[in-house]
């Protein structure tokens, strides 16, 4: 049973996320299934990440990102409410701060810090001033709690690239974790942007095909970063 996950882990996830973004485009007849296949997503990718054979000394380390996961599936759940958005943005910030957690293992904030993690910095700070100053009219109150989540994904994106000053990370930062978290930002700005703005004066349609279609590339390439780094090859 552990080979078969371990070899149809990441098809079924992909099997899974399909057969979602198919069912939002046949509409809300198809809700239930919506609901299904986006649930199901992330305990797919634990129990795939689970099933891996990991290094002894990661298997602590892999606790962290277990719970990171976990606080996806619950912000999966409860966003699924419209009356739960602050919650289940909580439980994503959980997921953020784990994931922070894990790269500062790999990579300590406090060894050196490359030019690059300098420059996005930057760039990454100038864009959460860009989401406070576009939708704060629009969330009111809710503005500053957003700004703490954009602040905590950002951090663990700034944390993705850190993790590659690690000999054994260096690879997977570039082609997993930090592109994961790009994905990840881009999938909570157009979420963002969609329930203060665009819903409201400019409906699109099927935009949830983007949020979830990015979302599920994040999850993937997160997890998959993190079952390279765990391997005992």
């Amino acid at each position: 049973m552990r080979t078969i996950i371990q070899k149809w882990g990441i098809t079924l996830y992909i099997l899974l996320l399909s057969c979602h973004l198919y069912a939002q485009i046949l509409g809300d007849s198809f809700s239930s299934f919506q609901f299904a296949t986006k649930v199901l997503l992330l305990p797919t990718l634990i129990i795939f990440l689970a099933a891996q054979q990991i290094d002894e000394n990661f298997s602590k380390q892999r606790w962290f990102v277990f719970i990171a996961m976990f606080g996806s599936f619950l912000g999966d759940v409860l966003l699924s409410f419209n009356n739960l958005f602050i919650v289940g943005m909580v439980a994503f910030m959980t997921t953020h701060i784990f994931n922070i957690v894990c790269f500062n293992k790999i990579n300590s904030i406090s060894q050196p810090k490359s030019k690059k993690l300098i420059a996005f910095t930057v760039v990454l700070l100038s864009f959460c001033l860009f989401i406070f100053f576009q939708l704060k009219d629009a969330m009111g109150g809710l503005i500053y709690p957003v700004l703490v989540y954009m602040i905590l994904i950002c951090t663990a994106a700034l944390m993705a690239i850190h993790a590659g000053g690690d000999v054994k990370g260096a690879l997977i930062s570039k082609l997993f974790w930090f592109p994961g978290m790009l994905f990840f930002i881009s999938s909570d700005t157009v979420l963002a942007f969609n329930k203060f703005d665009w819903a409201i004066n400019h409906p699109i349609k099927n935009i949830g095909l983007v949020t979830m279609l990015t979302y599920g590339i994040a999850q993937l390439l997160l997890v998959k970063g993190y079952q390279l780094y765990f391997s005992k090859k």
